[in-house]
């Protein structure tokens, strides 16, 4: 009995070349860190898209979506329950009060 080696669907397809990708990581100093992130963060792209672009290589446009990411575990959304005075199950509220925190935070440090 054989079997029919099926086609893999396209987007894995094109994660292959992905795959075959190696990471590399700089260790510079802080200050050109920031730079390269700074630079990237005014052109809305990712910071490896800016050092493709410095470095000369091929950049591949692709759209940025613009947010802000991070983890919480339990203990967090305890922490946050606490200090917004919710539940800790109410993870959308404990997210809307992060998020006017964040923006009253960020207009307060514009540079």
């Amino acid at each position: 009995m054989t079997k029919k080696k099926q086609a893999k669907p396209q987007r894995w397809r094109d994660s292959d070349k992905a795959i075959r990708a190696t990471q590399i990581a700089f260790d510079v100093e802080n200050e050109i860190i920031d730079a390269v992130k700074q630079e990237a963060c005014h052109k809305g792209i990712a910071p490896s898209d800016m050092i493709r672009h410095i470095v000369g290589l091929k950049v591949t446009v692709k759209p940025v979506r613009p947010r802000l990411t991070m983890s919480l575990k339990e203990d967090d959304y305890h922490a946050l329950a606490a200090k917004y005075g919710l539940e800790p199950n109410e993870r959308l509220a404990i997210k809307a009060r992060m998020i006017e925190e964040i923006r009253k935070h960020a207009l307060r440090k514009r540079y």
